[in-house]
């Protein structure tokens, strides 16, 4: 063999092993990139599924307070701190009625925390009155990180509509307020509106501006009524 052969053959062997390297690389890549979107999704379906249990479950929401709805579009999106409070109410049947220890309280907290990256992660902060299980204290205090990669949230309720004097139509004093359908409305202290926006976790480089971000509206109704009285 002559040595140029030789160095032609170190050449095609350079030129397949970059290749090999390459398509393992762009392969490793591809699975980072596929995990960050499930893990998006992930944080997504974690926020709503519990999120939504506890507005469902609420009987009054101490924060944020009502706003317009002509106001929703000059809302920010919240900071690093607390975007929610709720409460619940909870049968201590330990207890007999008409004893007002019957009824317990539950305050909920929803609360932002701000990384290094710039992104959020989203806490749940409870105090409850009757713990989960026997044995722990009273009243129960826990944290717990709900999920990870928010880039925006916003929280709000919004008002309805003010209400309209209508015509005497069949008994007297009958229908003398007339309110906007709630269907057509979609307003009201009843309502918890959300605007969520998720982006991949993951070590990425700075000039990468792909974040890939699940942009979520929607709302949840409460169980009760704002005043705490149990429905």
């Amino acid at each position: 063999m002559t040595l140029v052969e030789i160095m032609i053959g170190l050449a095609l062997l350079g030129l397949l092993l970059m290749a090999a390297y390459r398509l393992f690389f762009s392969e490793v890549r591809a699975i980072r990139v596929a995990l960050e979107h499930i893990g998006v999704n992930e944080n997504a379906r974690a926020f709503l599924t519990q999120f939504g249990h506890d507005v469902r479950t609420a009987s009054k929401v101490t924060f944020p307070w009502p706003i317009r709805r002509e106001d929703v579009r000059t809302l920010t999106p919240a900071g690093e701190g607390i975007v929610c409070s709720l409460e619940k109410q909870m049968f201590d049947f330990a207890v007999k009625p008409p004893d007002p220890k019957f009824l317990r309280r539950v305050k909920i907290d929803w609360r932002l925390k701000k990384n290094g990256d710039g992104t959020f992660d989203l806490y749940r902060d409870i105090v409850s009155e009757i713990p989960p299980r026997p044995g722990l204290p009273t009243p129960f205090k826990g944290t717990r990180q709900v999920c990870g990669g928010v880039k925006e949230l916003t929280v709000f309720s919004t008002l309805r509509k003010p209400p309209k004097l209508s015509s005497f139509g069949g008994l007297p004093f009958k229908n003398f307020l007339e309110f906007e359908p709630y269907h057509l409305d979609g307003t009201g202290a009843f309502l918890v509106h959300v605007r969520a926006i998720f982006v991949r976790e993951g070590t990425r480089a700075a000039a990468i501006k792909d974040q890939s971000a699940q942009i979520i509206r929607t709302c949840f109704a409460l169980r009760g009524r704002p005043n705490g009285v149990n429905p």
